[in-house]
C-alpha cells in the first residue's frame, strides 16, 4: 500500500518523562561539524545573553520566511517522497494483526489525496542545531524541523530540541515555536520508551554512537527513526580500526540499518549534503546473533582525536 511507510513499525504508546524548558510552567561536507562558535546575533550590541522583544520577533519573522520557502521548493516535495517511499520494515516480519491494526489507527490517514499522515504520538529529539540566530545553514534545518513536524501532525510540544550552544535568544524563540527545550545535556544517550524521531543533521559521530548504545535493543532500536549524518558516508571516510575502536555501535549498526538518502539539491546542498533517513528493520535485528547484544559498554572516547561533542558537566 502507497501508506506503508518507515512509520508503520512506530507503535508503542508509552509516556516518556522530560526535563524541559516549557513556556507554559516557567558544513560543507558531512565530516566537518557546522559552526558551533557562540556568538551575538547580528547587529546587537548587548551581550550575548541578553535580548528584546524586537530581537524574537525578528528571528521568527526570518525562520517563517525560510520555511514558506522549503514549503513551495521541489527539495522539500522531494523529501516528502523519500520519507512515504521508505520500506514497512515491521509489516516484512510480523504477522502480528493487532500490531498492525494499532499502526493504522496510530498513522491515522486523513486525506489519501494529499498522503496526509498523522504521527501524533511519535515524541522527536534533535539534537545540534547549533546558532541559528546567526547561522543561516542552522535556520534553515530549524525550518525544516518544523515543516516536518506539521505536515506529519507531530505536536510541536512533543518535539525536544537541545544544543549546549544555544542562546537564550534562542530559547526563547524555540519556546515562542512551541518546543520543548531540554535542560540536561544527555551527550546523546537519550533512551526511548515509545516511537521516536531523531533528528540530528551534522551531528558528531560521537553523538550517533551514544545514541545507538543507549538503546542497544532489538525493542528499542525497532522504534527509532535518526535522519542525520549518512552512516555508510561515516564508513566509507573513516578509517575502520578507528570506527570500530572509537565508535563501535556505529560500525556494528552498519549489519542491520537501512537508509535512504536525502534528495540532492543546489540552493540545500550545504545544509543537508550527505543527509539520510536511517531506521532499522525488526527482521534484521532479530536475525543478528545472540552475541552482538551481549557487549552494551558505554562509549568513553579517551583516544579519540577528533571528538565532535560538546561533553556535559561530571557528577
Amino acid at each position: 500500500m502507497l501508506y506503508r511507510s518507515l512509520f508503520q513499525h512506530w507503535f508503542k504508546m508509552e509516556s516518556d518523562t522530560w526535563q524541559t524548558v516549557n513556556k507554559k510552567k516557567a558544513s560543507k561536507k558531512s565530516s566537518h561539524l557546522k559552526n558551533k562558535t557562540a556568538s551575538t546575533y547580528s547587529g546587537a550590541q548587548q551581550p550575548p545573553n541578553m535580548f528584546t522583544t524586537e530581537d524574537v520577533t525578528a528571528t521568527i519573522k526570518r525562520i517563517n520566511e525560510t520555511m514558506a520557502d522549503l514549503q513551495v521548493s521541489d527539495f522539500w516535495h522531494s523529501c516528502q517522497g523519500c520519507l512515504l517511499r521508505c520500506p514497512d520494515t515491521l509489516a516484512e516480519s510480523s504477522p502480528d494483526v493487532s500490531i498492525n491494526e494499532g499502526l493504522m489507527k496510530n498513522l491515522n490517514l486523513e486525506d489519501t489525496k494529499t498522503t496526509c499522515i498523522s504521527l501524533e504520538n511519535v515524541d522527536c529529539v534533535c539534537y545540534g542545531l547549533g546558532n541559528f540566530t546567526t547561522c543561516v545553514i542552522s535556520r534553515h534545518q530549524l525550518a525544516f524541523l518544523i515543516v516536518f513536524l506539521e505536515q506529519f501532525k507531530i505536536p510541536k510540544h512533543q518535539c525536544h530540541v537541545f544544543d549546549p550552544i544555544f542562546s537564550m535568544l534562542e530559547i526563547e524563540v524555540l519556546q515562542q515555536l512551541g518546543l520543548s527545550v531540554l535542560l540536561k545535556n544527555e551527550e546523546g544517550k537519550h533512551a526511548v520508551c515509545k516511537s521516536t524521531l531523531f533528528y540530528m543533521p551534522h551531528c558528531g559521530k560521537a553523538l550517533y554512537n551514544n545514541l545507538l548504545w543507549r538503546n542497544w535493543s532489538c525493542d528499542a532500536l525497532s522504534q527509532i527513526m535518526i535522519i542525520g549524518n549518512s552512516f555508510k558516508g561515516i564508513e566509507e571516510r573513516l578509517v575502520s580500526r578507528i570506527l570500530q575502536r572509537d565508535y563501535i555501535y556505529i560500525y556494528k549498526s552498519l549489519q542491520v540499518v537501512e537508509e535512504t538518502s536525502f534528495p540532492e539539491s543546489s540552493h540545500y546542498g550545504d545544509v543537508f549534503n550527505d543527509t539520510a533517513i536511517h531506521r532499522f528493520s525488526v527482521a534484521k535485528l532479530k536475525s543478528l546473533p545472540k552475541e552482538t547484544w551481549q557487549c552494551q559498554d558505554e562509549p568513553q572516547y579517551q583516544d579519540c582525536e577528533d571528538l565532535e561533542i560538546i561533553l556535559g558537566p561530571k557528577g
